[in-house]
């Protein structure tokens, strides 16, 4: 793996949000220049528009443009209580807490947007959205009675519902991570990882034979909450595949079909710096 012409696709490709993260990550950056970057891409409802996450070409705001924006705050552990609070609202405004909320809106079919999302149940309201956008907001340490409420409800569906797709259990963790461990919480946590082993698009194999979340999506950090799901072993073969996977122009390869080649940058330098940040944290770089 070369370091030097990962930094370069970075650069050469990649939005000014995964250049303050790079920054952040590798070269003593600024917390505030990250959360900079990610309000350019807020409107005045408070959520987060402007392709945010890149396969999504709508200027309005998106639930999964929110989810995409927490996990960014998430996963460089930073806290921004007055931004977290004004997505929170737009989340409460959009959001049912008897069915849950559409992960993209009807609307976002007027632009360009992945093939993947064409799909008639992507703008139905979903209960394993909003628990990830519910404990990714709780993870913020904000105070809202209706996210205290949501909270509640989502801690149950989790304990109620069988959870098949590895995505929706990757943002149930986060609700989980969000809460003190309590014993109620260490058994939700165990329901859940035995649930993942069994879950569509996870692929524990290394490497990968399809697309799927591989343990290190789950635990991309040597400390991450769910790191003590895998075994050593498990995380270092996963580590192996990622080292090999450089391709010779520096980044990382996608493996789903984007909306545009714009896109494919985008992506590709957002999972290059991804990589890297794994890569580092795991003492391999």
């Amino acid at each position: 793996m070369n370091f030097e012409n990962a930094a370069a696709f970075i650069w050469k490709n990649g939005r000014l949000l995964e250049r303050r993260l790079f920054e952040l990550f590798f070269l003593n950056g600024s917390a505030n220049r990250v959360v900079d970057a990610l309000k350019a891409y807020q409107n005045e409802d408070g959520g987060f528009g402007h392709a945010l996450e890149p396969d999504v070409r709508a200027p309005e705001s998106q639930p999964l443009f929110i989810e995409f924006g927490l996990r960014t705050l998430y996963e460089a552990n930073i806290k921004e209580p007055e931004l977290a609070g004004q997505l929170c609202k737009y989340v409460e405004n959009n959001a049912d807490l008897q069915a849950g909320i559409p992960t993209i809106t009807a609307s976002s079919s007027n632009y360009p947007r992945a093939a993947h999302w064409n799909y008639p149940s992507s703008d139905q309201p979903s209960f394993s959205r909003l628990t990830g956008l519910v404990g990714l907001l709780n993870w913020q340490g904000i105070h809202n009675p209706w996210l205290e409420q949501a909270v509640g409800i989502c801690l149950n569906d989790i304990s109620s519902s069988h959870y098949e797709d590895s995505h929706t259990i990757i943002t149930a963790f986060c609700l989980l991570e969000s809460l003190p461990q309590t014993v109620e919480v260490n058994k939700l946590f165990a329901k859940l990882s035995d649930e993942l082993f069994k879950a569509n698009y996870f692929c524990l194999e290394a490497p990968p034979q399809s697309y799927g979340l591989t343990p290190l999506d789950f635990a991309p950090a040597s400390d991450s909450y769910c790191r003590r799901i895998f075994s050593d072993a498990v995380i270092d073969a996963h580590l192996n595949v990622l080292e090999s996977e450089q391709a010779q122009d520096g980044g990382w390869k996608i493996q789903w079909e984007p909306p545009s080649e714009m896109a494919r940058l985008e992506w590709r330098a957002y999972k290059t710096l991804k990589s890297l940040i794994t890569l580092k944290s795991y003492n391999r770089i």
